[in-house]
């Protein structure tokens, strides 16, 4: 897919686009500009605009998808049934978040394989058309769009689908995989429905826990829950990547056990590798090579659900008692203003800012500790990253890190108490210092473990689930 069927290519004029770029992503073409309206902050009762407009454009297109579906009916029945052809949905692409980073991995990677994947999402409000990106990525032009609560340059939206429609007469696709119950996501599961097009889902966010920690409305609690629910119930089965989110759809969001697919990610993991250590990188940002100290760092989306709080409590204790440690945050959110006032005067913290490419595997594989603290994270591909570089990593016992940490092997699962953390930051401090020998055996452990997630393996399981998945939906 290189261009979109009412898309031109890209021109000096389309410089009314103000969305920052982000590293990796080119434009490549750009669909027209249309009517949107305008953005809104964030309100509990806005976002209760979002069923009715979802429902009166899936009425809309109705005639349309109708003719989809008959059309997908008899081009579906010329094909070999192991032709799948699948098409990954994804609200926020538009922005730098675990999700949009995996995916912008694992399909390109897919796609140089020879299996048929395609990628779409929202585009950002900032831009006056949507977009398609390095040849394969469409972020569809947004017909509504707020500000997500707690999220820095995150927003819930709503696409224009009339783009897609037209496009799944060039480009015919099986089946859908939804990576969030989001306002787009609902949106183009009712039409793939209609449409006779097999939708399933991937549970990649703890929704119902960010709610509760973001969102202070009790009843907007139990709307998200049940709202959920609902999503569940129509985009089965659902891929959970760990054992704890598994047990959580089946209790909290009601998926039946036999419609729950463990099935963990994979990553590209020939970019972070061991031999980035000692190449200068932390220098830039922390200590200098006269002072090294013992360096712990945190990567990732700097926001309040991440547990940081927690993480920064804990490093105030530890680094009072000790002026041979530094601490480095590593990306961009929201609550990273409160940490830097929080921290403000203290030399043992360091902030680098959002980084892609050679500098952020330099800044893993220089950290001799990475801390993640969450308790929300489905599945964690910046530990598997971190330990790809050999960092140990020291991690929640709640969530996706626990499963990717073999403890006391390649890094440490702590409960969420002050004292075991402490404990287990002086253990780390001493290790590396004074017990050389098994710190090097913890990083090679470390990288070992990690290999575990490549994507030559996470994707070759996926297919064949895919594959499984069509035959006997379609009954083939």
């Amino acid at each position: 897919m290189t261009t979109a069927s009412n898309s031109t290519k890209l021109k000096a004029s389309d410089n009314l686009d103000s969305r920052p770029h982000i590293f990796g992503r080119s434009v490549t073409s750009t669909f027209r500009k249309s009517f949107s309206i305008k953005h809104k902050p964030p309100g509990n009762v806005r976002t209760c605009w979002i069923p009715p407009i979802v429902f009166l454009t899936v009425i809309r297109n109705l005639p349309t998808l109708l003719k989809l579906r008959r059309f997908l009916k008899k081009e579906r029945q010329k094909r070999d049934p192991d032709d799948v052809r699948i098409l990954f949905y994804s609200d926020n692409l538009d922005e730098t978040n675990g999700i949009a980073n995996n995916l912008r991995n694992v399909i390109p990677y897919m796609r140089a394989h020879g299996m048929k994947a395609f990628l779409a999402g929202n585009a950002f409000n900032t831009r006056p058309c949507g977009v398609v990106e390095n040849g394969y990525c469409m972020l569809l032009p947004r017909m509504f769009s707020m500000e997500q609560l707690g999220y820095a340059n995150s927003e819930l939206a709503i696409p224009r689908v009339s783009p897609v429609l037209r496009l799944l007469k060039r480009y015919p696709i099986d089946m859908i995989e939804l990576e969030t119950p989001s306002p787009g996501a609902w949106l183009i599961c009712f039409c793939a429905l209609i449409a006779g097009i097999k939708v399933f889902s991937h549970y990649r966010t703890d929704v119902p826990q960010y709610t509760r920690t973001l969102v202070k409305a009790k009843w907007m609690h139990v709307y998200v829950l049940k709202l959920m629910q609902i999503f569940y119930w129509m985009a089965r089965p659902v891929i959970s990547p760990c054992d704890d989110y598994s047990d959580a759809l089946v209790n909290e969001l009601k998926v039946p056990r036999d419609q729950v697919k463990l099935m963990p990610r994979g990553l590209p993991l020939e970019r972070f590798q061991p031999d980035m250590r000692g190449k200068g990188t932390w220098e830039k940002y922390g200590d200098d090579r006269s002072k090294r100290k013992v360096r712990f760092a945190f990567i990732g989306r700097i926001s309040k659900e991440k547990n940081l709080e927690f993480l920064n409590g804990v490093w105030k204790k530890f680094a009072a008692t000790h002026d041979d440690v530094e601490l480095m945050y590593v990306g961009y959110g929201w609550y990273l203003e409160e940490i830097k006032k929080f921290f403000e005067g203290d030399e043992s913290v360091k902030f680098a800012g959002e980084q892609g490419g050679e500098t952020l595997a330099g800044l893993y594989a220089d950290a001799d500790f990475f801390l993640f603290p969450s308790t929300t994270d489905t599945f964690g591909n910046v530990v598997v990253e971190a330990m790809s570089t050999g960092t140990p990593a020291i991690v929640s016992n709640y969530g996706g890190p626990r499963n990717i940490v073999e403890d006391n092997k390649c890094g440490r699962i702590l409960p969420i108490e002050e004292s075991k953390w402490l404990d287990t930051l002086e253990e780390c401090r001493n290790i590396k210092l004074n017990q050389s020998e098994i710190y090097e055996q913890m990083r090679k452990d470390s990288h070992e473990r990690s290999q575990r997630y490549t994507l030559a393996n996470s994707t070759k399981v996926q297919f064949e689930f895919f594959r499984q998945l069509k035959r006997d939906y379609y009954k083939i």
